[in-house]
């Protein structure tokens, strides 16, 4: 009996320890966290907490900086990043809160993606010549694909090229982009097209994006005609860099008789666009 009691008594011991320990957890809720891709560089942060507590962030790991010096709920930042330096381009950062108790509640580290292209991560080290390089030569890189028409398969590249980006808050990718794009397939009857098209590109959670978009092509011999399709950003390369794979369905309005699909792989950045 003694036994039984003295088990008892330790479970609601630790059930009021675990209690009270649950009531003094701070929960914290991100709404914003973007840096802004013109310069200066600024890192809009924004978030509430479940209650009045002070706050800082800590970036990177090394950068501490004061978010709110007074007990509030509601959490609002606009740090300048000129005079940070960073050797990657995504980069980590924690907000760290203190409640009226005295204790310090640490977040999740979250990740915060640079939308600019200086932090190309290269095996040479930190050598800008071969920075430059190797990003140009990625930049270039077409994409292979494989284009089906009239149940016949036909190796196909392409390269495309993002002219005009859409950001918009809260988010480290573009809300969308104007895009130009050249295709060749080989040993195909409809070999070469020039195409321009709006994407709209939506981050996931697990992944990176899902993009949607529609564009019109021509082939300058006639064939005219639409594109709807749907990309998947896969995972990032390099940082700046995103490996994609984009389906593609191409039809002629006037004559429904003349379309292909598309099947391809590439890489996706927004090096030299105008940001909007």
């Amino acid at each position: 009996m003694k036994t039984k009691l003295t088990i008892l008594i330790i479970y609601l011991f630790f059930s009021v320890v675990l209690f009270a320990q649950e009531e003094n957890e701070v929960e914290i809720y991100i709404i914003d966290s973007y840096v802004t891709p013109e310069t200066p560089h600024i890192f809009n942060l924004s978030f509430y907490t479940s209650e009045p507590v002070k706050a800082e962030v800590l970036i990177d790991k090394k950068y501490k900086v004061n978010i709110s010096t007074s007990f509030k709920e509601d959490h609002n930042a606009a740090i300048d990043f000129t005079d940070y330096h960073f050797k990657k381009k995504n980069i980590p950062f924690m907000i760290i809160v203190e409640d009226k108790k005295g204790n310090i509640i640490k977040g999740d580290e979250n990740e915060l993606t640079l939308p600019y292209e200086e932090f190309i991560e290269t095996k040479e080290g930190n050598n800008p010549v071969v920075t430059l390089l190797k990003g140009i030569l990625l930049y270039l890189l077409p994409s292979p694909g494989l284009a089906i028409h009239n149940d016949k398969k036909y190796f196909s590249l392409s390269k495309e090229f993002s002219i005009v980006t859409f950001y918009s808050s809260g988010y480290n990718y573009p809300s969308g982009s104007i895009s130009l794009e050249y295709s060749h397939i080989y040993n195909s009857p409809l070999k070469d097209f020039l195409r321009i098209g709006y994407k709209y590109i939506i981050p996931i959670k697990g992944i990176e994006f899902v993009s949607p978009g529609l564009s019109v092509f021509t082939n300058f011999n006639g064939f005219n005609g639409v594109s709807p399709e749907l990309s998947i950003g896969l995972f990032k390369l390099y940082s700046v860099f995103t490996v994609y794979t984009r389906y593609r369905y191409n039809v002629q309005p006037t004559n429904f008789i003349n379309r292909f699909q598309e099947f391809s792989i590439g890489l996706y950045s927004n090096f030299f666009t105008i940001d909007l």
